[in-house]
């Protein structure tokens, strides 16, 4: 049995046996479509996302040619039905591995690649950018949660790379910001919580001109008062 794996995070790969194999654009959409659901798509569903514009009976068609056009390995890439398809159930993926991971308690540094990174970057289709804009937010509530548990565990190192994370995917997320304001202090660093609090601060200002929250004023109060 072939070993698959679907990379839909940072970019679409698909690997088989840890080799990356080429997969046509109009099959890659398929697969990719296919990866991001847990359960069956109906093939007119499939048919009318991936090709928007076609006609029903064009569409049909494109999804045929699709399928046919796949790679065909010892382990079933895509279950067919008569009226669904749906991905094998031995091929993994990484966005399901990373929700995984976001919905498990625990502090795993191998968690923090899956995290950090996006979801088919550079893909126009409405149906990516729904999903997309979902696991936006998921991976930020998420990158949150394992920094405390990083914290909570004495890993600081892995808990500041977490926040920081999530900074860098939201810079104007004050949560984030104040998660990152607090491992400083707790490290014994004011201040590097002073210049986080006032790079916010800052940018806030900038981009919204709004004040920070009396939450993370209040942590770096004390600081600037003196």
């Amino acid at each position: 049995m072939a070993q698959l794996h679907i990379q839909l995070l940072g970019g679409f790969r698909l690997d088989c046996d840890h080799t990356s194999v080429h997969v046509v654009p109009g099959a890659r959409r398929l697969l990719a479509l296919l990866a991001l659901r847990d359960t069956p798509v109906p093939r007119p569903v499939a048919a009318a996302l991936l090709w928007p514009g076609a006609t029903e009976r064009r569409a049909g068609a494109c999804l045929r040619s699709s399928l046919w056009r796949l790679v065909k390995p010892s382990t079933p890439l895509v279950v067919v039905t008569e009226d669904a398809l749906a991905l094998g159930r031995e091929v993994s993926v990484d966005f399901r591995q990373a929700y995984a991971f976001a919905a498990t308690p625990g502090a795993r540094p191998e968690a923090l690649a899956l995290l950090t990174a996006d979801l088919l970057p550079g893909w126009w289709q409405p149906w990516v950018q729904t999903e997309r804009d979902w696991w936006r937010q998921a991976r930020l509530r998420a990158l949150e949660a394992l920094s405390d548990r990083f914290r909570a565990s004495g890993d600081h190192h892995h808990a500041h790379q977490a926040a920081l994370a999530a900074v860098q995917a939201d810079p104007l997320r004050e949560s984030a910001h104040r998660t990152l304001v607090e491992l400083h202090l707790a490290d014994g660093n004011p201040a590097q919580a002073v210049r986080q609090y006032e790079s916010y601060r800052a940018r806030l200002r900038a981009e919204l001109g709004l004040e920070p929250s009396h939450h993370i004023r209040e942590l770096v109060g004390p600081l600037l008062r003196a």
